[in-house]
């Protein structure tokens, strides 16, 4: 099959981002817990939404299904199965719940496949890789992600697959590229990975918005000690003959 349009994954945290994707016409957004789910998905009704859920709080297939069917009856669109138990995923499968997966670097396992650091430079981990893929795709995956993987590696797996390649770290040859916002927008707490653009310097910006808080909190503490604030605008006023009436009744009644 020729695969020719690329696509666009963003990792968002928040609704606002989420509704930015969607009015950016980003194609597919991705989130997971503790970001309040049903609210991105309010935010962007009409854009493909994968969730990722931690399995590890799961003690059974039953009841990682339970929340997979949580997810679906609030609008999800798909469930990331990165770092599932195999046999979570085949059971998940069983109910046509759409799933990717997740290759590469994964850093759940990183210490196992020596730390935060790209995966698949020698032909072994390469092969490793392959197999992945073509487990995920026998158990019903729709896209596999693929991070940090060399992009030459990456073009030999997406022409040899049926699944959708996101590439994140892993070159221009994915069917879909792969960024978190906080990256895009230069806001991430951490150091911006290698395999990132930052589009914006939120960082600054919001350095900027705490410090005009600040001085609008001094300016409106300043107006109140200088008695400008409130002024007649900011105030209710009372006809001359009702507030006689009332002062009338304070002096014949306070003791």
């Amino acid at each position: 099959t020729l695969k020719v349009k690329k696509l666009t994954q963003i990792n968002v945290t928040t609704p606002n981002e989420a509704a930015a994707a969607a009015v950016a016409n980003i194609d597919m957004i991705i989130a997971g817990p503790p970001s309040p789910l049903k609210e991105i998905r309010e935010a962007a009704p009409n854009t493909f939404f994968t969730v990722g859920l931690n399995w590890l709080k799961h003690e059974s297939k039953e009841s990682i299904l339970k929340t997979a069917l949580e997810m679906m009856d609030i609008g999800i669109d798909s469930l990331h199965c990165g770092s599932w138990n195999i046999e979570f995923i085949k059971y998940l499968n069983s109910f046509r719940i759409p799933f990717q997966g997740h290759v590469g670097l994964v850093p759940m396992k990183s210490t196992w496949t020596g730390g935060v650091k790209p995966f698949g430079k020698k032909s072994d981990e390469a092969i490793k890789i392959y197999k992945d893929i073509k487990k995920l795709e026998e158990m019903g995956a729709w896209a596999v992600e693929v991070e940090c993987v060399p992009e030459k590696i990456l073009s030999e797996l997406t022409q040899r697959t049926n699944m959708l390649t996101i590439s994140i770290g892993a070159g221009i040859s994915g069917d879909v590229q792969f960024l978190f916002a906080e990256d895009i927008l230069g806001h991430n707490p951490y150091d911006t990975p290698r395999h990132a653009k930052i589009y914006r310097n939120f960082s600054k910006i919001f350095q900027n918005m705490q410090k005009e808080r600040i001085n609008a909190f001094k300016d409106f503490k300043r107006d109140v000690y200088s008695n400008i604030f409130p002024t007649k605008k900011n105030i209710i006023n009372i006809d001359k003959r009702e507030l006689k009436n009332f002062i009338r009744f304070l002096k014949e009644n306070h003791n």
